[in-house]
């Protein structure tokens, strides 16, 4: 059960189903993940034999992705998977997860990264909270400004194209921080295993406050 809806609801009625997109998984193995028709055949096969329509997962997974990735090679091998992932065609609608402002947002444009990126700030039990939202559109960001106020389930994006959001297929990438430490408009969202203690505080699992 849905607890947020992030992406648009009337394709959340339609149900989610989980993906393993791990080092785990053989299918992979055989086939690249980073090759777009690949990976959206592998979706409708996946759609088709459960008989719902959002694909997500990818919390702590190690994925060979990233390890194929000079990107993510920066004197550690950085393969794990800090936030969630959510499928859905380019244009899908992208809905706030609780009341909160713009922190700051960037066009992180260089190949293999988030793409157009906005942080949300939220007040969350008296601490503060950061919501992360990813490979977005760049015609949002003509509607975004620091401090500007969405509201719980408004709409604040679009999810962008595969030329536009870093060269994924169409998917929203959201985190949860605690801290933005110094980061703005981005935060890391892929770990070397040995990195992961000292963000264990900072970047929380978001499947608690997503699904029930």
């Amino acid at each position: 059960m849905i607890k947020h809806h992030l992406i648009d609801p009337s394709l959340g009625a339609r149900g989610y189903f989980p993906i393993d997109l791990s080092v785990k998984n053989a299918f992979w193995d055989a086939n690249d993940v980073s090759d777009i028709p690949t990976f959206e055949q592998y979706l409708a096969e996946k759609r088709k034999e459960t008989n719902r329509y959002v694909a997500h997962g990818g919390y702590l997974e190690q994925r060979a992705l990233y390890r194929r990735s000079a990107r993510f090679q920066d004197g550690a091998v950085r393969d794990t998977h800090m936030g969630i992932d959510l499928w859905a065609p380019a244009g899908t609608s992208v809905h706030a997860f609780m009341d909160g402002t713009i922190h700051s947002f960037a066009h992180n444009d260089d190949a293999g990264n988030y793409g157009p990126t906005v942080i949300l700030e939220h007040d969350f039990q008296g601490k503060k909270l950061y919501s992360l939202y990813g490979h977005l559109a760049i015609s949002d960001m003509a509607g975004w400004s620091v401090g500007l106020r969405f509201r719980e389930s408004e709409q604040i994006a679009t999810l962008g194209t595969p030329q536009e959001n870093g060269g994924y297929s169409p998917h929203l990438h959201f985190q949860l921080m605690t801290s933005m430490l110094d980061f703005k408009g981005d935060f890391v969202g892929v770990l070397a295993p040995e990195q992961l203690d000292a963000f264990e505080d900072v970047i929380l699992d978001p499947n608690p406050f997503i699904f029930e």
